[in-house]
């Protein structure tokens, strides 16, 4: 386990982080680390999304650029992201292209010396949860798998709502395991979004303890006045805060991580307004409440984890 610094390019280009979020987005961005994260409180494993420079069809020369910037920075890339493709499009051919994209992103995930690409399920407009989860699963077993095995790595989808992502809640995660033997294919545990769905993220950690293949480090505050007005239906009741600053109860999900010895990366994936300088995303440097923001949540997770692993 290793607690990682989520940095989203959305806010730095516009002061706002949405909440499919990435992280820097090019080797430009990859070149400041050191300077973006090196106020950050000995948070030095980072977590980085395919971007216009920094894809999978870099050649070798400008991977090792890219290592090279990160280890002078004292920095390690844990994890890719790489949300894009739609796993199970109903058209055939551009499932096939969104197929072969994500076995270059596994490829690309090698090639860092990272062991594991976050995604999302995919999803089907019109189609049941069982057929959509059959067609998550084929595709893995029969096109990511073998790749996976090869490179030895894994890949999991964030349990992001929304239409690219059917399989966000329990009963849909448990029907692609169900067709999935392998432990190559889990998740990106965000207990935030389960938060704004009134689904128990404790109960779901302990559920899919072994499935839990990386984390990310997301509050979510329920605003209970503005909610008492608007209802579950309406806008505004629920915001992303850092950890510590929301209903999460993060003792009970870190229990979890280290009672089933989990070993991947938490993220803080920082998306709180609260902690951030709004039309910030020009400065050279990260607006100093952004910092902050990552500052105090790596604090707060840093009581509830043994030194060396913070």
């Amino acid at each position: 386990m290793r607690l990682s610094v989520g940095i989203c390019p959305s806010a730095i280009e516009n002061g706002s982080c949405p909440g499919t979020t990435n992280y820097f987005s090019d080797t430009t961005k990859a070149q400041m680390i050191h300077l973006r994260v090196g106020d950050l409180d000995k948070m030095t494993h980072v977590v980085v999304t395919p971007g216009p420079d920094f894809h999978p069809d870099l050649s070798d020369s400008a991977i090792d650029q890219i290592l090279a910037a990160a280890r002078n920075a004292g920095i390690r890339i844990v994890s890719i992201e790489y949300f894009g493709p739609n796993h199970t499009d109903p058209d055939a051919g551009k499932r096939a292209t969104a197929n072969a994209a994500f076995i270059r992103a596994l490829e690309f995930c090698h090639r860092l010396g990272c062991k594991f690409v976050g995604t999302f399920s995919g999803g089907m407009p019109g189609t049941s949860m069982e057929d959509q989860a059959k067609a998550f699963a084929d595709v893995f077993n029969e096109k990511y798998l073998p790749v996976c095995e090869k490179l030895d790595v894994a890949m999991g989808w964030e349990n992001y709502p929304n239409g690219a992502n059917f399989a966000s809640i329990p009963a849909a995660m448990q029907a692609v395991f169900d067709r999935v033997p392998s432990k190559r294919l889990g998740l990106e545990f965000d207990p935030s979004h389960f938060v704004r769905q009134y689904i128990d993220p404790i109960s779901v950690a302990w559920q899919f303890k072994d499935r839990i293949l990386a984390a990310h480090a997301k509050d979510t505050e329920i605003i209970q006045p503005v909610l008492q007005q608007v209802g579950i239906a309406g806008h505004g009741w629920w915001r992303y805060r850092i950890p510590g600053q929301g209903i999460v109860n993060w003792p009970e999900f870190l229990t979890v991580l280290l009672e089933t010895q989990f070993n991947g990366g938490i993220a803080v994936e920082h998306e709180d307004q609260f902690w951030d300088a709004p039309h910030s995303g020009n400065l050279p440097d990260f607006p100093q409440q952004r910092k902050d923001g990552f500052i105090l949540a790596r604090r707060f997770l840093g009581q509830y984890l043994p030194g060396r692993l913070v």
